[in-house]
């Protein structure tokens, strides 16, 4: 296998273990059904990653690495056009799309695994998610720090009782109160 060969290999395995890790979470599998349900071997995937912690931090990183690529397609058009609201909007639009519910899911699996995490896989997910979604957020807002982390906080907020309930329109009500709370120009 040449070099060009085995990063693409890396790369549709990144993808279909994303995939599964969205349906399934990545807490309790083991290496050998989780190589089978990717089309590969445990010793495979420990070629590729390492371990299986190693492996878990790849799709993390590819997990995060491909929200900020949705993140920024959501609020690209909305951020040339200037308006908060709009693209508060989008970006609200795509993470409560249940289309997305599962990676969603894993998401806030992985952020709440890293909150006890100490030297393992989990180890700093939520942080580092933290640390490169609020950019974004302050530049779609064109905000300060605190309000950018005020609307992340929210947003997250939401889509934990939307995942918890099901109840899209109070939910999304309370989204449009977070959005209308928001000054026109901002902070």
């Amino acid at each position: 296998m040449t070099r060009t060969d085995e990063s693409r290999r890396r790369r549709e395995l990144l993808s279909k273990l994303l995939e599964y890790s969205a349906d399934h979470g990545l807490s309790e599998v083991s290496l050998r059904p989780l190589s089978a349900a990717v089309g590969s071997s445990p010793r495979m995937l420990l070629y590729f990653f390492g371990s299986k912690e190693g492996l878990v931090r790849e799709v993390h990183r590819h997990a995060r690495e491909v929200q900020l690529a949705l993140l920024s397609d959501a609020l690209g058009d909305k951020l040339a056009a200037g308006s908060r609201a709009d693209a508060l909007r989008a970006l609200w639009e795509w993470l409560s799309d249940p289309a997305h519910h599962n990676v969603v899911r894993f998401f806030f699996e992985s952020y709440a695994r890293s909150l006890h995490a100490r030297e393992d896989a989990w180890e700093g997910f939520g942080e580092t998610s933290v640390r490169e979604w609020l950019p974004h957020i302050r530049r779609a807002l064109g905000s300060s720090d605190a309000e950018a982390t005020l609307v992340l906080a929210a947003l997250r907020g939401l889509m934990l009782d939307l995942l918890a309930t099901g109840d899209a329109e109070r939910v999304h009500a309370g989204f449009e109160s977070l959005v209308a709370g928001l000054p026109v120009e901002p902070a």
